[in-house]
């Protein structure tokens, strides 16, 4: 009787859970229980927890933690380890925005959340200007670590630093979902992210999955903080191009 009650219980978290998972949207991975399952693989097997995505010092030893750092030349290596912001950022106002708790797709809202018109135009706007400035280094194509939507990538004519391996030449994208987004970053400049509050860690960064500068962005809730996003993204296409 206490199993069979406890199968039930096991089913039915099974069930909420990818109820949740499924709430965020497409993204990362199949859109459906084969895509919930192995989220919840890569959770017990390789991914790090939760809170250890916003836990300061994750980026002090790249040497154990960074895929590639072997096969990377002493510049690209200083390269990782310098800032490309152009200037230091704000602490971001208000309550830490989080992460939801899935590995992937890696979201702070659902889907069915609202968004405000103003922000989301001043934001795709914002990115879309990226695009342009950066066109001699970047080019517009579906994202690699999403499976769809637009995303920018560094053009196959430049060197890369074998530390952005797994990005597949992918610098940045936007969710279209909840509008936070992913970049690629200097470890420093990861750490300045997540320190002043805009963004966290993917739980797979640092692994062979994923390069370790590889930053989830929350959502802008102003149109002011859309401009300090795009020069979030400016620092990882600048970093990217770096070779």
């Amino acid at each position: 009787m206490g199993s069979t009650s406890k199968t039930k219980q096991n089913a039915l978290g099974l069930m909420e859970g990818f109820r949740q998972w499924k709430a965020m949207g497409e993204g990362g991975t199949s859109h459906s229980w084969a895509g919930y399952l192995s989220n919840l693989s890569a959770e017990k097997t390789m991914a790090f927890g939760v809170d250890d995505t916003i836990k300061p010092g994750f980026y002090d030893k790249p040497k154990k933690r960074a895929t590639g750092w072997r096969q990377a030349t002493e510049e690209q290596k200083a390269n990782a380890t310098k800032s490309f912001l152009k200037e230091p950022l704000p602490v971001r106002p208000g309550p830490r925005a989080r992460a939801k708790r899935f590995v992937y797709p890696q979201r702070e809202r659902n889907a069915a959340d609202p968004q405000d018109p103003v922000v989301k135009q001043a934001y795709l706007e914002a990115f879309d200007k990226l695009g342009e400035i950066n066109s001699e280094y970047t080019e517009w194509k579906t994202s690699a670590m999403e499976k769809h939507g637009r995303a920018l990538f560094i053009k196959p004519s430049l060197p890369l630093t074998p530390l952005a391996g797994p990005t597949s030449r992918e610098v940045c994208h936007i969710h279209g979902t909840d509008l936070s987004g992913h970049v690629t970053l200097s470890f420093t400049d990861a750490e300045e992210v997540i320190s002043k509050g805009w963004g966290e860690r993917h739980r797979l960064s640092g692994t062979d999955w994923i390069h370790l500068g590889f930053t989830m962005l929350y959502v802008p809730n102003t149109v002011e903080e859309t401009q300090i996003f795009a020069r979030i993204f400016q620092a990882g296409i600048d970093y990217m191009r770096s070779g």
